[in-house]
């Protein structure tokens, strides 16, 4: 099920159905864009992937175009996990 966007886009309504981009993953698709190995870009993605979790743990907006800008809406601290809610806003029609 999903719910209607604002812009006419549509989410899934329950996060337990989205689609899981994993690491492995992106290390692929971005070897694949840039035609750079893998072991090549693998520091690279880890650095940032760790930069950009250290800068959402401490609540700072991200402004990353493409990607667009994301910012803290919620933190909770449970059970020796800190959840963090983000909400994401990114140009209608913009594709990375």
């Amino acid at each position: 099920m999903t719910m209607p966007e604002r812009g006419g886009g549509r989410v899934p309504h329950d996060p337990q159905t989205a689609r899981v981009l994993q690491k492995r993953q992106l290390l692929a698709h971005v070897a694949r864009r840039t035609g750079l190995r893998s072991a090549d870009i693998k520091p690279v993605v880890e650095a940032t992937l760790a930069e950009l979790g250290d800068a959402i743990a401490g609540g700072m907006t991200l402004a990353l175009p493409p990607l667009g800008r994301a910012r803290v809406s919620r933190s909770i601290d449970r059970s020796g996990a800190e959840i963090i809610t983000l909400r994401l806003r990114r140009k209608a029609g913009e594709s990375t």
